[in-house]
């Protein structure tokens, strides 16, 4: 197969149950009980959300992560088997490693997570999945997998890939110490602005810190959520505003925005129109409940 027709995208990351809480009144004290006006439970991780909004675009994907086990992970295959990703690299987890489980509380336009992670990052067959000759592009859905697993990266450029990169909010792993090295060895990075602010430790405004990455190569999209997006590289940025839209769950935007930058950006399209579909695809998945939910909006209009 000629580079031409390489087009897939390989998604890794931790899938897991996202049981999803809308339509609360405060977040949940101590010692008191709150209650949700809507519930649902949906297939989630951003491997997945990400994958499912590919494609939903037309965008040939697979994912290779393990999907929790036993019932709880038949909400996960079913949304799997009608997602339109491939599966071929999909393991289901070992039943010693516990249930991959995300608690949602969505409240307004932010949301808050409570998330059981087990198990290993990526599945042993990651070296089978990237010599897939149908695929051009990885994306590692959170820092953390990455900092697991940082051998992907090489094994990735070896086999001619390109590469895209979550971060996910994990403390510990926005903190470790090779963080930065190895964003800069990744050709996009796509934290949202908390996520920004606490890898690089940047107070204030974020465009006054453009100067400080006039040397990096790798491309920073910063997800902003009501103010849009922006990206810097090589000291320089650009901004698009985020679309006017009604916002029921805020689960899984920033997964939404990744799919559809990447849609523009692997077939060559300009920086500013990436960020504007980002923020359509954003747009997209937040006036419907589950992280995923909305990419059904985004098959009926078109990538």
């Amino acid at each position: 197969m000629t580079d031409g027709n390489r087009k897939g995208v390989l998604c890794v990351g931790r899938i897991y149950c996202d049981l999803v809480f809308a339509g609360l009144p405060h977040m949940p004290r101590l010692g008191e009980e709150v209650y949700a006006d809507s519930f649902s439970a949906h297939a989630g991780g951003g491997a997945y959300i990400t994958a499912a909004y590919l494609a939903a675009a037309g965008q040939p994907t697979e994912i290779c992560a393990y999907l929790p086990h036993g019932p709880i992970g038949s909400f996960v295959q079913n949304d799997l088997a009608q997602s339109g990703i491939g599966d071929r690299y999909a393991v289901t987890a070992d039943e010693k490693w516990g249930t991959q489980l995300t608690v949602a509380m969505a409240l307004n336009d932010d949301r808050a997570f409570l998330t059981r992670r087990g198990g290993e990052p990526i599945p042993n067959n990651f070296d089978q999945a990237i010599a897939d000759p149908s695929i051009k592009h990885l994306h590692i859905a959170e820092l953390a997998t990455l900092l697991e697993a940082p051998f992907i990266l090489d094994k990735a450029k070896a086999a001619g890939l390109s590469i895209s990169l979550d971060c996910a909010w994990d403390e510990a792993a926005m903190d470790a110490g090779e963080v930065r090295d190895l964003i800069q060895q990744v050709d996009l990075f796509l934290p949202n602005l908390s996520e920004f602010k606490r890898v690089f430790d940047v107070t204030g405004e974020i465009e006054f810190f453009a100067s400080e990455l006039s040397d990096w190569t790798t491309k920073i999209i910063v997800k902003r959520g009501a103010d849009g997006a922006t990206l810097f590289h090589k000291g320089q940025y650009s901004s698009a505003p985020a679309l006017p839209c009604t916002i029921v769950d805020p689960t899984g935007a920033g997964d939404a925005f990744n799919a559809g930058f990447l849609t523009a950006w692997l077939n060559a399209q300009p920086d500013q129109q990436a960020l504007e579909e980002g923020n359509r695809f954003a747009a997209s998945s937040i006036g419907s409940i589950g992280g995923a939910t909305g990419a059904a909006l985004i098959k009926q209009t078109g990538s």
